[in-house]
């Protein structure tokens, strides 16, 4: 008789195991859109027999785990860093891109314009109209290297700004990410901590689309995390915060412990904006500069050489508000010399005293054509589409390679789903599974109370 108890309490056992198999199977088919839920399994184990005479006391849950492959997960956000930060970079450069305006319509346009005034100052070099006429073009160029420089320096402006908020993001992260792993370290009750782990993973992974980062398992459940350059963000329940401070520059260094960590930060979103602040605009200011610069010295060179209306030479035609440090500053100083502005007939177009002469503003037009610019290698307006072309195809690099790398990121979160997701045809089969087994062992129970109630009724005859 004590073995059919024995049975009995087996089938009861088996009847809790399988009915905890439905649980589980239930919650994650209510988690199949839940972000960062990762499919929980069962682990079973055989109850061992008590005697040889017994063939076991059936089952018992071992536990509950959560389906990581934590080498899938590590690649995927390292894809998802590289992503993130082509993304962020063709952003900014789009902006970049969309500042200079279009082909034909900004300071090419403005350039043609200019030297075509002095073509018309050259037909007929005493007049005061075509004099103001190259006036109003000459501050219109300056006007327009100017704004363009503005522009230029706005875009570097917003970027800095952003990868200030990208660090205040990144402390906020790596906070909550110290918590959890205080949270982790306190709890043994494992459904906590898989949620805990969960709610772990998809922090990680935002933060790695903010930099790009290197983690460390704990023992207890939580994680390390570096930068990349082997920095510490967060260790155990501490995270480190990160600080911005403006530099000479005037815009924003990052720092860590009071070291400048700047340069380690290369990936993410983070990687992305400092790409484009620090490297690529700058790039782009300086060819402008260059340009400007190239401007001023060529059309003075000439235009000091000659005569105006008076007969005085050694007039510039342009000046700077601010001297440039070699060329750095040039085109937001760029201005048309305050003698010229407050009397065009101190324009020269000739080079000499005799009457109807236009040499140098034959001269100044011909600029146009001169090769002033790369070591006498481009003109003016050469220069300035090689700066539309570069910020163009920089703009088309950096989006191509966010196509690869989201396709690449697409793949690697592939492969984690398949080991990680929750598939509902999956869980459809489990769901039948343990409602089979669980119909068997509540018929066994059946059978074996059956069989105790024939065996109750026999001993009481």
């Amino acid at each position: 008789m004590s073995d059919l108890f024995a049975s009995l309490s087996s089938a009861t056992r088996a009847l809790e195991a399988q009915r905890y198999g439905l649980d589980v199977t239930g919650q994650n088919i209510a988690n199949v859109n839940t972000p960062g839920y990762t499919r929980r399994v069962v682990d079973f184990g055989a109850v061992p027999p008590e005697s040889t005479r017994s063939a076991g006391r059936g089952v018992e849950v071992l536990g509950i785990r959560a389906q990581r492959d934590r080498l899938l997960e590590r690649r995927l956000e390292s894809e998802i860093s590289g992503s993130h930060r082509e993304a962020s970079l063709a952003g900014a450069l789009g902006n970049v891109e969309t500042s200079l305006g279009s082909a034909g319509r900004t300071i090419d346009a403005r350039l043609t314009e200019f030297f075509d005034s002095f073509a018309r100052l050259a037909d007929d070099p005493t007049s005061s109209v075509a004099r103001r006429d190259v006036l109003q073009q000459g501050q219109s160029l300056a006007a327009a290297f100017r704004e363009t420089s503005d522009r230029l320096t706005q875009s570097r402006t917003d970027a800095d700004r952003q990868v200030v908020a990208t660090v205040d993001q990144i402390n906020s992260l790596a906070d909550r990410i110290a918590t959890l792993n205080r949270s982790l370290g306190a709890t043994n009750d494992n459904g906590t901590r898989l949620h805990l782990q969960d709610e772990q993973a998809t922090l990680v992974r935002q933060l790695a689309e903010l930099t790009d980062i290197n983690i460390v398992e704990r023992e207890d459940g939580g994680v390390d995390v570096d930068i990349a350059a082997g920095r510490a963000l967060v260790v155990g329940q501490t995270a480190v915060a990160l600080t911005t401070s403006a530099n000479s520059s005037g815009q924003h260094a990052i720092s860590s412990g009071g070291v400048d960590v700047t340069s380690q930060f290369t990936g993410g979103r983070i990687g992305g904006l400092l790409q484009a602040r620090d490297v690529n605009i700058p790039s782009y200011q300086s060819r402008l500069d260059d340009q400007a610069f190239a401007l001023a010295g060529a059309v003075n060179t000439i235009h000091s050489a000659g005569n105006d209306l008076n007969g005085n030479t050694g007039q510039a035609f342009f000046a700077f508000t601010t001297a440039p440090v070699g060329t750095a500053g040039a085109a937001r100083a760029l201005t048309v010399d305050p003698a010229v502005v407050a009397d065009v007939s101190r324009i020269a177009a000739a080079q000499g005293a005799l009457p109807g002469d236009n040499r140098t503003a034959r001269a100044l037009a011909d600029v146009r054509d001169a090769r002033v610019l790369d070591g006498g290698t481009a003109t003016l307006t050469e220069g300035w589409s090689q700066l539309v072309y570069q910020v163009g195809r920089d703009v088309q690099i950096a989006r191509s390679e966010q196509g690869v790398r989201e396709d690449v990121v697409a793949q690697a979160e592939a492969l984690r789903d398949q080991v990680s997701g929750v598939s509902l045809d999956e869980e459809a089969m489990q769901l039948m599974k343990f409602q089979r087994a669980y119909e068997a062992s509540a018929r066994f129970f059946r059978v074996i109370d059956q069989t105790l109630d024939v065996l109750f009724s026999t001993v009481a005859r």
